[in-house]
């Protein structure tokens, strides 16, 4: 889950030192939307307000995330058959 999600967050925190009113939710989805607009994608409409989950038991429990060494089709049943996602709409969230 969530592989090499480090190499981001190492490369945030000088920013979140500086700003520490930022809550890490509204970095870390700030940070995605200046990526897709650095890599020639849309700007991305943005609004700050997120707050961090203080414990994270709110968030996915670890083993809930697909597991993209197992190939495109565990992808497309996750992500696909569950969700409803298309390929393209797939690769978006890689």
């Amino acid at each position: 889950d969530n592989a090499g999600l480090s190499i981001v967050r190492d490369l945030l925190h000088p920013v979140k030192q500086a700003h520490p009113e930022l809550s890490h939710a509204d970095l870390y989805a700030f940070a995605g939307c200046v990526a897709i607009e650095f890599l020639g994608g849309p700007r991305v409409p943005f609004a700050f307000g997120r707050s961090d989950d203080a414990d994270g038991k709110r968030g996915c429990p670890s083993g809930r995330l697909p597991d993209a060494l197992k190939g495109a089709d565990h992808l497309r049943h996750v992500f696909g058959e569950r969700m409803g996602f298309s390929d393209r709409e797939i690769v978006a969230l890689r």
